[in-house]
C-alpha cells in the first residue's frame, strides 16, 4: 500500500496568510483509493477556525475517511483545476499525478480559500507572474488552444487553477477580481459566446435571479466576458478569499449519494439547510433551475452551482454563474442535473419536485409563469443592450420559447 500526503492550508476570513488546517493522506489499496483526513490540534484550538466542510469535515478530533472521488474530500477536490487548467499546467510543467499534482500547483485563481503543501512547515508556494495586458492574455489563451508555443510567464498569468473547460484567466480591475472568459476556437461561429453569456446573465437578473456581475470588454475585435468573483473581496488593496463548496461537495457529503451518483436540484436543495442555507436560498435555487430550463442552459452540472461561506459553519447559496444557452434545437432540452424525475426541461418535471424547494404546486407554477413571461417579453431588449444586432437575435430566438408542458402535467388535466 502506498500513500501520498497533502497538508491543507486555509485563508481564514480577513487573513492574508494561510494557516495549516490539517493533513490528507491518500492510499492506494486493493479496493481503490482511500483518503484519511485529520485536523491539526493547533487549528482545532483556534477560536477563529472554520470547517473545511461543516458536514463532511466538521471541526472535531479524529480521522475522516473517504473512498469516493479518488479518496479526496469534495471540498479539497474543488481546488483542483478543471480541463482548461490541466491543459495550461501540462504546458507549463508537464503531466502531473491527478489530482494531487495539480492541486499542489497553488494558484490565486483557484476557487475558495484553500492552499496546499507537502509539509506542515512548508508554506504553500503560490504561483505568480508579472502583469500582462488583456490583449496579451487573450493571445496566449488562443496559442494554448492551438498548441503554439507560449512564454512560461504568460502560462502562469493564465491562472490555471481557475475551474472550467473554456479558456480564461483572472484580472484585477475597478477594485475587484474578475474572471476574464475568452472566446474559444471551438465556439459556435455565428455568435459571440462571451457576449452571449453576459447577455444571459443580465437576463437572469431581470428575472430576479442572483447572478455574478458581468461586463464585456472588446479586445482586437474579440469579445471577453468579465465575471466578478464572489469568493474574492478587495479591501485596502488586499485580496481576501472566501471559502466555497461546489454542489458536488454537498452531494458527496451524503453517504447515500455514492450509491446513486445522480446529481439533482432537489437533492441539493434538501441538503442546503445542513450548511445553514435558509428557505429563501432554496426558493432561489428553484428560480435558477427554472431559468436554466427557460434559456436552455444544459451545462448546469454540479460544479456550476455552489455555496459561499458566510461565518463559522454557515454557508449560503452562491450567485449563479456559467449560464450559457445551448444553441442546438431540440423539442425538449435535457439538463446535466436532474430537474425532477429526469433532466427534461418541462413544466411538469419542474413542478414535480416543488416541495423540495418549500413551494407547493401552485406557487411553483406561478414562479415558472413569471420567469417565462419575463424571458419572452424581455430577452430582445436585454440582448440589444448587450450589443447584439438583429442577425444575432435571429440566431438565438429559438432558445427563448415557452417550456414544453410535459406529459405528466397534461395527464393531470
Amino acid at each position: 500500500m502506498t500513500s501520498d500526503e497533502l497538508f491543507v492550508w486555509i485563508y481564514l476570513p480577513g487573513d492574508q496568510t494561510p494557516v495549516v488546517a490539517g493533513r490528507l493522506g491518500v492510499s492506494q489499496t486493493a479496493a481503490g483509493k482511500l483518503g484519511h483526513f485529520t485536523y491539526g490540534r493547533t487549528y482545532l484550538a483556534r477560536k477563529d477556525a472554520i470547517p473545511i466542510d461543516p458536514v463532511a469535515l466538521p471541526l472535531k478530533k479524529g480521522e475522516y475517511t473517504f473512498t469516493s472521488l479518488s479518496g479526496f474530500p469534495g471540498a479539497i477536490l474543488d481546488s483542483c483545476p478543471d480541463r482548461w487548467g490541466v491543459k495550461v499546467i501540462e504546458r507549463l510543467v508537464g503531466q502531473q499525478d491527478y489530482p494531487r499534482g495539480y492541486i499542489l500547483r497553488n494558484d490565486p485563481g483557484r476557487a475558495g480559500a484553500l492552499a496546499f503543501s507537502t509539509g506542515a512547515k512548508e508554506a504553500p508556494q503560490e504561483q505568480s507572474s508579472r502583469e500582462f495586458s488583456l490583449e496579451q492574455l487573450l493571445t496566449a489563451a488562443e496559442d494554448v488552444e492551438a498548441n503554439r508555443p507560449v512564454d512560461s510567464e504568460l502560462l502562469k498569468a493564465l491562472h490555471p487553477g481557475t475551474g472550467g473547460a473554456r479558456p480564461k484567466c483572472n484580472i484585477v480591475e475597478n477594485n475587484a477580481v474578475w474572471i476574464a472568459k475568452f472566446p474559444s476556437i471551438d465556439d459556435e461561429p455565428l455568435i459571440s459566446i462571451p457576449r452571449l453569456e453576459h447577455a444571459t446573465m443580465q437576463l437572469g437578473r431581470l428575472c430576479g435571479i442572483s447572478t455574478a456581475e458581468t461586463c464585456i470588454r472588446e479586445v482586437n475585435g474579440r469579445d471577453v466576458c468579465l465575471v466578478r468573483r464572489f469568493d474574492r473581496q478587495i479591501d485596502n488593496d488586499q485580496i481576501h478569499r472566501r471559502a466555497f463548496l461546489s454542489a458536488r461537495s454537498v452531494f458527496y457529503a451524503d453517504p447515500a449519494y455514492v450509491a446513486v451518483s445522480t446529481p439533482s436540484y432537489a437533492r441539493l436543495s434538501r441538503w442546503m439547510p445542513r450548511y445553514g442555507c435558509t428557505e429563501a436560498h432554496r426558493k432561489e435555487l428553484f428560480r435558477r433551475m427554472v431559468f436554466n430550463c427557460m434559456v436552455k442552459n444544459v451545462d448546469d452540472h454540479e460544479l456550476n452551482h455552489g455555496l459561499l461561506h458566510v461565518r463559522g459553519d454557515t454557508f449560503e447559496l452562491a450567485p449563479a454563474y456559467d449560464i450559457v444557452p445551448s444553441l442546438k434545437r431540440h423539442a425538449i432540452h435535457y439538463h446535466a442535473m436532474l430537474v425532477g424525475e429526469s433532466g427534461a426541461g418541462t413544466i411538469a418535471n419542474l413542478v414535480s419536485v416543488a416541495e423540495a424547494f418549500t413551494f407547493n404546486r401552485d406557487e411553483a407554477l406561478a414562479v415558472i409563469h413569471q420567469i417565462q413571461q419575463t424571458v419572452k417579453e424581455g430577452w430582445r431588449d436585454v440582448f440589444y443592450a448587450a450589443g447584439f444586432g438583429d442577425e444575432d437575435l435571429r440566431t438565438v430566438e429559438h432558445v427563448f420559447q415557452t417550456l414544453p408542458e410535459g406529459s405528466e402535467l397534461s395527464d393531470r388535466r
